[in-house]
């Protein structure tokens, strides 16, 4: 990052290789620049903060013209719960969801910034096939949207837990297939990766074709080895390995293209 956003809140860290921390809400609101297509990718263990991170930053990216659509795959989830509220996000149990009159009503005429996709828990032997077809129809329409190019098919799909619906919920292949083709048809995917390995083949597309990556404290080193190969690291390769381990809990390293910086927690 440039030398001219160094001020009260933003520094540069010595203990972290020099590179230049940035406060979360100054970096959502100013530094990431973020268009329709690009895929992102958060790495680190669960419980570090991914989730919230990506709230953080859908706060200032999503809009009517390009909504969010988070697929919930678990029967509780706090921090979508919450952040889901807080940014208006409408929920739905179902794909497509339904058009009722009161809808217009209740949106005052408006699309909303954004959806949370949550499917209805509590039946052991139906739940996880009940969450995959949702899904599932959820990229579906996204993706055949985009390629007719309708109005309003641009979004982003957010798909938190990537491991449980790559290989629990078998919808891998199109979520490859997302990362693969919909980059032009402005179809970004949002992946969440805990580890490199054992996770279907959808984190190591993310990590070739990615735009934008966001690797959090933690993790052996393989994962680090694996940081170091995504498409844009480059130069920053070593960094990476060097700095990672030293992060604090919820800072976060972000690439991308030659840009390298530091996104702070939150105080």
């Amino acid at each position: 990052m440039p030398g001219e956003l160094l001020g009260e809140r933003v520094y540069e860290d010595p203990n972290l290789n020099g590179l230049t921390v940035i406060p979360r809400d100054i970096f959502a609101r100013n530094y990431f620049h973020y268009k329709g297509g690009e895929h992102v990718v958060f790495g680190g263990p669960s419980k570090h903060g991914k989730t919230e991170l990506a709230f953080d930053l859908l706060s200032d990216v999503a809009t009517p013209e390009l909504p969010a659509y988070v697929a919930v795959s678990k029967p509780t989830d706090k921090v979508t719960q919450t952040r889901g509220k807080e940014l208006g996000f409408r929920f739905v149990t179902d794909w497509p969801p339904s058009k009722k009159f009161n809808e217009i009503e209740w949106l005052g005429g408006k699309r909303p910034r954004g959806y949370v996709i949550w499917p209805k828990f509590g039946d052991i032997s139906t739940d996880f096939t009940n969450a995959a077809g949702v899904t599932a129809r959820l990229m579906a329409d996204r993706y055949s949207a985009s390629a007719r190019k309708e109005k309003h098919s641009a979004g982003i799909l957010v798909m938190d837990d990537t491991m449980v619906k790559a290989k629990v919920m078998g919808l891998d292949n199109q979520m490859v297939t997302i990362l693969a083709m919909a980059g032009a048809m402005e179809i970004g995917l949002w992946v969440f990766v805990q580890k490199p390995t054992d996770s279907g083949r959808t984190p190591l597309w993310a990590y070739e074709n990615g735009d934008h990556f966001f690797f959090g404290k933690g993790g052996d080193q393989r994962m680090l080895f694996r940081y170091m190969q995504v498409g844009n690291a480059g130069e920053h390769a070593q960094s990476i390995v060097e700095v990672v381990p030293k992060l604090k809990m919820y800072q976060f390293i972000y690439l991308h293209d030659s840009e390298i910086c530091i996104v702070d927690r939150k105080p």
